[in-house]
């Protein structure tokens, strides 16, 4: 396609314009993807909320998000005004102060397979982020930050949906490629067969750190929601704090994922240990409930009823979504990590569950990387890749 049959529309859903702009933002995806069986969107109430039931969506300005950030949306459509592409691109404030760098994102890429749109996106989410004094543009990178697995998914294209993996076509890293981005790092996801027998060397670790130190194990039950939430935000931000790209969740909106997640929570794949009575780590699960929202009958595709079925079959799924752990820096030398799969393996052994995904382990962490090669049967799931490139003065 040529550059000049391509129009690029800018807008900050702010205006009651932008908010029709927004809708036709989140719908592209659907059509892009509507035959693809590997692909399951999230709930539009996700993206643009929904105030009956109190969910403020992602992008809304009201999002505890924009309090720190700042975003701003792009539409690629062609002479006839039909969608070709879009993204988003925003500055994360936290993350500068954090790291101490201007790196600015772009997210909720979708194009199809053209690199002229492609290259009219990127380059406009680009000169938007040199506005804003950033120097670095990095992306993929989807909404929420700390949730949304990072990167584009490079490997794994017909591998099983799991809840906040975000699906896009093997193309795409062509496209990013030939806009001049370059991968800067790899997250990996591996998947698990509950019902193989306990490891002998994963439990032989495990027993020999439970009697040689002072290790306690608890679930989620044993502490109010409010103690659980508190040692949790310790734990995580103390064991994420120097991750590539992690910014440290603020109290609010902490509070905010946890509280979203009951709805669905399976609260026996959380496990949590101690050191002297000290909270030391945890590891917890969440139900895959991309089973229960796949879309393909009509009553699935009216968002209010899909909500509901994702309400009522969560306790029904065959599998669950390793994706929720942090053991603080300096406890790390204890094997740790090994006590607490060993326990969530027992809990989801007696659940009945069938398969557990493990995944948004940067391809540094050595530790989680050599744990899960412990495991029987694993296999590798699926590859994403974080792409960046320095903004031109």
């Amino acid at each position: 396609m040529k550059k000049s049959d391509i129009r690029i529309i800018q807008f900050f859903n702010k205006s009651r314009n932008d908010k029709k702009l927004l809708k036709r933002f989140v719908k592209f995806h659907r059509e892009l993807y509507r035959n693809n069986p590997h692909y399951v969107p999230l709930l539009d109430y996700e993206y643009l909320g929904f105030k009956l039931l109190g969910i403020t969506g992602f992008f809304e300005p009201d999002n505890l998000f924009y309090k720190h950030a700042e975003i701003t949306f792009f539409l690629a459509v062609d002479r006839d005004d039909q969608m070709l592409g879009r993204c988003c691109a925003f500055v994360n404030h936290r993350h500068n102060s954090h790291w101490g760098d201007g790196v600015g994102f772009f997210g909720h890429f979708e194009s199809i397979d053209d690199p002229a749109v492609a290259e009219a996106l990127i380059n406009s989410s680009q000169e938007w982020l040199k506005e804003k004094g950033m120097d670095t543009i990095r992306g993929p990178q989807n909404l929420p930050v700390n949730e949304a697995t990072p990167g584009l998914m490079t490997d794994g294209f017909d591998t099983r949906p799991i809840v906040y993996y975000h699906y896009n076509e093997p193309y795409y890293e062509n496209l990013l490629i030939k806009c001049g981005l370059n991968p800067v790092k790899r997250v990996f996801s591996w998947e698990v067969p509950v019902m193989t027998p306990m490891e002998e060397k994963l439990e032989r670790v495990a027993n020999l750190v439970m009697k040689r130190k002072k290790v306690t194990v608890e679930s989620w039950g044993q502490r109010s929601l409010d103690t659980r939430k508190e040692e949790m935000l310790s734990i995580y931000n103390d064991a994420w704090e120097n991750n590539f790209g992690f910014v440290p969740f603020l109290k609010e909106e902490f509070d905010k994922i946890i509280d979203d997640m009951l709805l669905v929570m399976d609260k026996n794949l959380f496990v949590f240990v101690y050191v002297d009575g000290e909270p030391a780590g945890f590891f917890g699960g969440v139900p895959n409930i991309f089973e229960c929202m796949q879309i393909g009958s009509f009553i699935s595709k009216i968002e209010l009823l899909r909500a509901l079925k994702v309400i009522l079959g969560a306790k029904r799924v065959k599998g669950f979504r390793f994706g929720y752990l942090g053991v603080k820096k300096k406890f790390r030398h204890m094997a740790l990590d090994g006590v607490l799969i060993w326990y969530q393996k027992k809990y989801s052994q007696a659940r009945g569950y069938r398969y557990c995904d493990i995944g948004w382990v940067l391809d540094d962490n050595d530790i989680v990387i050599n744990t899960v090669k412990m495991m029987k049967d694993v296999k590798l799931s699926k590859t994403y890749t974080i792409f960046e490139k320095p903004i031109s003065n």
